[in-house]
């Protein structure tokens, strides 16, 4: 072969593989905007993403008269500074914890919902900076009195949950699920994503509770882990699965999103570009609780931009149906999001 013929080959090798890459490249625009359709960009997305356009479509058009999904935050604070989180950066920020008064004064109402399909007793905050969680679950679990609904959970990174938190969080039987917030199986990424949390410690207490769990003999709640799909977390994604399936502790992996802040954006943990949300369900059927009554939008509104009123001294159901309710709902109905948060946020 000739030092031509040669140039000619590597040449040919090279274009091909150029141009395998501007496919595979084409491929993975198309697979995402298919995804788009099929899969919808919605902040308030189901198990089954499909879901959300049949969602929309229900609640749009027949919004119950109260919340189906209630999020209380029963005292502000966090204990972790996860990179992709506003928690803990807001300017806006009211620290305190609910009284006991309010507290079960909205569990006694939303208790009588007859439809009410979920309760979780923290927002925007770490539940178990919470130190009377346990007794306030038992709260619920009495007005809930052995029903099936609405399924109550809680979401923490565990870098609380001592041994006596543990104990006293199954002894309460008011939870139905536990959801673990841990976000990577290698240490330096995980000290990286959620610091100050200790990759070591947080871990120990996870597998301990889990003993705990096991030998437990009363009403235990369904134990997962959930992470969410950045950068780090995808490239190990399937190590991440094994890992957890053989502790017997479930797996999610769930969109990254800015979260309505473009600061999460600039990190570049996102494996693809950042797209406005197309729809939101959130206002129609989900309900955000803050610690002093305030009823926000959803639990990326950190900065309590849009407070809809406050259950102080009225009933959820009726600040619910109040007109800053009613007109959120009416905007999005429309696509007239300009001046809300909403129009910042974005999934992947």
């Amino acid at each position: 072969m000739t030092q031509m013929d040669e140039f000619t080959t590597v040449s040919k090798q090279e274009n091909m593989k150029t141009n395998n890459t501007s496919l595979n490249g084409k491929l993975l625009r198309w697979r995402h905007r298919l995804g788009r359709v099929v899969l919808p960009n919605s902040p308030s997305s189901s198990s089954i993403p499909f879901a959300e356009y049949l969602k929309w479509i229900a609640y749009t058009n027949f919004t119950p008269s109260y919340p189906l999904s209630i999020d209380i935050q029963t005292k502000s604070g966090c204990n972790a500074r996860c990179s992709f989180c506003g928690v803990g950066r807001e300017t806006n920020k009211l620290h305190g914890t609910m009284s006991d008064e309010l507290f079960q004064k909205i569990i006694d109402e939303v208790m009588g919902y007859p439809h009410l399909l979920r309760l979780d007793p923290y927002l925007l905050n770490d539940p178990l900076v919470d130190k009377k969680m346990p007794q306030r679950l038992e709260y619920i679990a009495r007005k809930k009195n052995k029903r099936s609904l609405p399924k109550v959970r809680i979401t923490t990174n565990a870098g609380l949950l001592t041994e006596e938190m543990g104990y006293q969080l199954l002894q309460s039987e008011g939870l139905d699920e536990i959801n673990f917030s841990f976000h990577s199986i290698i240490p330096e990424v995980y000290e990286k994503m959620m610091a100050p949390l200790k990759f070591e410690r947080v871990m120990g207490n996870i597998i301990r509770f889990k003993e705990m769990w096991d030998r437990y003999k009363g009403k235990k709640p369904k134990l997962t882990v959930w992470t969410v799909k950045t950068l780090p977390v995808i490239q190990n994604l399937k190590n991440e699965k094994t890992y957890w399936k053989k502790l017997g502790i479930g797996f999610k992996a769930r969109k990254l999103d800015n979260r309505a802040n473009e600061d999460v954006e600039k990190q570049g943990f996102a494996d693809r570009e950042f797209v406005r949300v197309p729809f939101c369900v959130i206002p129609f059927w989900r309900a955000w609780i803050m610690w002093n009554g305030d009823m926000i939008m959803c639990c990326v509104d950190q900065e309590r931009t849009n407070v809809l009123g406050n259950c102080q001294n009225r009933s959820v159901r009726e600040v619910w149906n109040d007109p800053g309710y009613r007109e959120l709902r009416q905007r999005w109905r429309t696509k007239e999001l300009d001046g809300l948060l909403c129009n910042e946020c974005k999934g992947t």
